[in-house]
C-alpha cells in the first residue's frame, strides 16, 4: 500500500508528507502545553518534532539507493556564478525584521543557541519536505503544478501560526507571507535546482525573527515590506523561467521564413 502511493499517487503522498511534519509539530505543542512549559520549553518542545522529521526525510533520502542529490543537495561550490545572484534578495529579506525592529539584546546567550539550533532544524526538515522530496515526486506533474501546489500547501501549512495574530489584518498578512515565501523558494529550486541556499535562507530567516525584539505595530511594517519584495521578486523569477523555457530558433529556420 504505502508503495502504491509513492508510486503512483505523488499528490497523495506529498499531502501525507506535509501533514506528517505538522503533525509532528503541532504533537509536541500539545505536549508542552499540557505540561505548561515556558516559552523556551515550548520551542524546545516543537525542536524536537522538527528533528524527528528531519531524521525521517534524512532516512528517506538514503533508502532504496537514492541519493541526496536528487533532492538538490549540492555542494555551494556547484553554485554558479550567475545563480549566486539569485540568492542576493533573499538576504536583503532576512535582514527586513531586524533592521526595523532592532535586535533584542536582552537575551541570553543560552536562549541564542536555542535559537540557532531551533531554526536549524526547522530550514532543514521544511526546505527538504516541500522543495526537496515533494518537488521530485510532483516532477511528473510539471513545474507549474509543482510551483503552485507547493506554495498553496506551505501557506495553508502556516496558517496554525498566523492564526495567533491580534488582529484580522495581521492574518491575513501572515498567509499571504507564508504563501509568498514558498512561491518564491520553489521557483528558485526550479531556476537554481541546489537546495542548499535556500535552506541556509530559511535558517537564517527564521533565527534573525527569533532575535528581533518584539514590536507589532513595526513586525506588522516588516510583514508588509517583505510581501511587497516576495511578490516583486517572484514575478522577476516566473517572467526569468518562462524566458528559460523559450525554444531557440535554430538559425537555418530564421533564414528560410
Amino acid at each position: 500500500m504505502t508503495k502504491s502511493i509513492k508510486k503512483d499517487h505523488p499528490i497523495i503522498f506529498s499531502l501525507l508528507l506535509g501533514i506528517l511534519l505538522t503533525f509532528l509539530v503541532s504533537a509536541a505543542s500539545a505536549v508542552a502545553s499540557i505540561m505548561e512549559l515556558s516559552d523556551n520549553g515550548m520551542i524546545i518542545a516543537q525542536g524536537t518534532g522538527f528533528a524527528v522529521m528531519a531524521v525521517i526525510v534524512a532516512v528517506y533520502m538514503t533508502r532504496g539507493g537514492r541519493t541526496w542529490a536528487r533532492y538538490g543537495f549540492k555542494p555551494i561550490t556547484a553554485v554558479e556564478s550567475k545563480d549566486a545572484l539569485y540568492y542576493i534578495p533573499l538576504l536583503i529579506i532576512a535582514l527586513v525584521q531586524p533592521l526595523i525592529g532592532g535586535f533584542n539584546v536582552q537575551l541570553t546567550a543560552a536562549e541564542v543557541i536555542l535559537f540557532v539550533v531551533f531554526t536549524l532544524f526547522v530550514g532543514f526538515s521544511e526546505e527538504t519536505v516541500f522543495r526537496g522530496i515533494i518537488r521530485d515526486k510532483l516532477k511528473v506533474k510539471g513545474p507549474v503544478f509543482y510551483i503552485v501546489f507547493s506554495s498553496i500547501f506551505f501557506g495553508i501549512l502556516h496558517m496554525v501560526n498566523a492564526l495567533n495574530g491580534k488582529d484580522t489584518l495581521s492574518v491575513v498578512l501572515q498567509v499571504v507571507n507564508a504563501f509568498l515565501i514558498g512561491l518564491i523558494l520553489a521557483l528558485l529550486i526550479e531556476t537554481t535546482r541546489n537546495i542548499i541556499p535556500l535552506i541556509l535562507f530559511h535558517f537564517v530567516y527564521d533565527a534573525l525573527a527569533f532575535m528581533t525584539a518584539q514590536n507589532p505595530d513595526k513586525e506588522l511594517i516588516a510583514i508588509v515590506i517583505m510581501n511587497v519584495l516576495y511578490l516583486l521578486y517572484g514575478i522577476y523569477l516566473i517572467n526569468n523561467l518562462r524566458r528559460r523555457k523559450k525554444p531557440v530558433t535554430a538559425p537555418e529556420n530564421r533564414l528560410s521564413a
